[in-house]
């Protein structure tokens, strides 16, 4: 049972850390770093699309932050699994 606290323990804190980097990355300038951007602070031809490519990258750290979230639950999940099975009295011999 010592071996399954562990693995219990051990899948939280990996679900713990996903979690804070999807944080991190919510967090990020380069999430927000579209609203610096636009005709007023662009020099040249293209400044709709340096727009458009910030939006993207944008969408594409926020889809992953959503992604380390999701995995994190999954983990969460697995480790409630691990932990329900641990107390479960038929493993101990005694159940029916």
């Amino acid at each position: 049972m010592a071996a399954t606290s562990t693995l219990i323990a051990g899948l939280r804190d990996r679900a713990a850390a996903l979690r804070r980097v999807a944080a991190t990355i919510e967090n990020s300038e380069a999430v927000v770093l579209y609203r610096r951007a636009g005709g007023d602070t662009w020099i040249g031809p293209t400044p709709e699309h340096c727009l458009n490519d910030l939006h993207a990258i944008r969408r594409t750290l926020l889809t992953a932050a959503d992604g380390l979230r999701s995995e994190a639950r999954r983990i969460d999940q697995r480790a409630q699994q691990l932990e329900a099975e641990s107390l479960s009295p038929a493993l101990w011999g005694r159940g029916s």
